[in-house]
């Protein structure tokens, strides 16, 4: 699982404080255990020396058995001793009542420390007689109750310590990496394509470098895109006058000489007619069928060279041109167009034609569709889209982002600071392909929208 850098640093930390915490809570409960041995060790030797001066006083006095049984009460309400009054069988003959244990200890807590049972006898010389002592055995609740308070005071405190840490760590963390969702930002619009984009210069000195240097990058890429944009205009302008060029030998010095050729079959024809000579007669009307197919193909190459000039009926009739010959040799492909007749501007206008021509050329070409959408229009009025849609495969099934038509309408679309996506339909059926290209060049202004939605057949 990828975790966010503040996540990262804050679940780090807090790992290492709730490690600390389980060292510092073995530690405690180590010095518990250790205390509470020390503490009853302790307290029996110290009521075993108080029982044995209190009988060495009371030895030999006619009340020695009720001083005795006295010296045994006096101990009612300790907090760590429990004495007893033992016959010879080892029965309790009295016993002293040891104070209750008010911390709220929980039983599992004096389990865990698992304190061992301390006892000592002190015989009592007149008792002898009776087979009478006095058993001491220290009490460990009471001060095991003491280390559980102090053991939750010290844990509750490193515990709020913790939080408190945590909660101002995020705090100083959020604020410290605050520029990073910034310069997320600007990274993902540069990597859509949206240069110039400038960040602040603050924060951390670290931070601070890091904004200089991508401004200067950011800079150093609007202005080669910039150099670029204006070599592919030049590049453009050269190639249209080179398409003029061809498109203007073709229809000048081709043009003719297929007119001539059509003009001389027929004169062949017509004397093959008269003079009764079939096969001469099947020939001529040959060659005429060639010469109307190279006219055909002499008005495709010209309509590719120069889209401008059927660009002047509109884009929509010239989508509806570029179409019917497809919609010929594919019958069995439903075409739908749905654009307003109306001019963006020139570039724009051709630029849409190519590009539509070619997405649905690819569907054709590489897919087997049965319907292919055309929509173009300016939902926002800022930009231009058009979306070309086909339910002819996945581009799992007709990979061809590399190919040279793809390759040429990325750069179509660039040209005019446009943005092409080519993704798989969200029925997983076909793909579309759409672009989207800015109106804010020169000759933006158009006629009002006008919708035509065609079904070709």
């Amino acid at each position: 699982m990828r975790l966010s850098l503040r996540l990262g640093l804050i679940l780090s930390i807090a790992a290492i404080l709730l490690s600390t915490l389980a060292i510092s809570a073995g530690l405690t409960y180590w010095h518990a255990v250790h205390k509470v041995d020390v503490e009853m060790q302790s307290t029996l030797a110290a009521v075993q020396r108080t029982i044995r001066v209190a009988l060495q006083d009371i030895q030999g006095s006619p009340s020695e058995p009720s001083q005795v049984k006295r010296l045994v009460r006096t101990f009612d309400e300790s907090r760590h001793a429990r004495v007893e009054l033992k016959d010879k069988d080892g029965q309790t003959l009295l016993s002293s009542t040891p104070a209750p244990v008010q911390t709220g200890m929980p039983d599992w807590f004096f389990a865990l420390l698992a304190p061992r049972e301390q006892s000592g006898r002190v015989d009592w010389p007149h008792g002898i007689e009776l087979g009478q002592y006095i058993q001491v055995t220290a009490d460990p609740r009471n001060e095991a109750g003491e280390v559980w308070s102090d053991i939750r005071l010290h844990l509750t405190t490193i515990l709020l310590f913790c939080l408190l840490t945590l909660g101002v760590l995020s705090l100083l963390l959020g604020y410290a990496l605050a520029p990073l969702a910034r310069f997320l930002q600007a990274f993902e619009r540069t990597g859509r394509g949206e240069v110039g984009n400038q960040l602040p210069v603050s924060g951390p000195l670290e931070l601070q470098s890091l904004a200089s240097g991508f401004n200067r990058m950011s800079a150093l890429l609007a202005e080669s895109q910039d150099k670029n944009r204006k070599l592919d205009a030049q590049l453009e302008a050269v190639q249209e006058e080179e398409r003029a060029s061809l498109a203007r030998d073709l229809h000048d010095d081709v043009g003719p000489l297929l007119f001539s050729i059509d003009v001389d079959a027929t004169t062949i024809r017509a004397l093959a007619e008269k003079r009764d000579e079939p096969k001469f007669a099947e020939r001529a009307v040959s060659i005429q069928e060639a010469v109307g197919q190279v006219k055909e193909q002499v008005r495709s190459i010209l309509w590719q060279l120069r889209p401008g000039l059927i660009l002047d009926l509109g884009l929509a009739n010239a989508l509806e041109n570029m179409l019917a010959p497809l919609k010929a040799r594919h019958l069995g492909v439903e075409f739908t167009l749905d654009a307003p007749k109306r001019s963006w501007r020139p570039q724009i206008d051709i630029a849409l034609l190519a590009i539509v021509r070619e997405a649905v050329l690819n569907a054709l070409k590489h897919g087997n569709p049965k319907h292919i959408a055309i929509r173009i229009g300016s939902p926002d009025g800022a930009n231009v889209e058009a979306v070309i849609v086909n339910d002819g495969g996945t581009l799992a099934t007709t990979a061809n982002a590399g190919s040279l038509g793809v390759i040429s309408m990325q750069e179509r679309t660039k040209l005019l600071g446009g943005r092409l996506t080519i993704i798989d339909t969200s029925d997983k059926r076909g793909v579309e392909v759409r672009v989207s290209i800015p109106l804010n060049g020169p000759g933006s202004a158009a006629a009002p929208l006008m919708p035509s939605t065609k079904t070709l057949q």
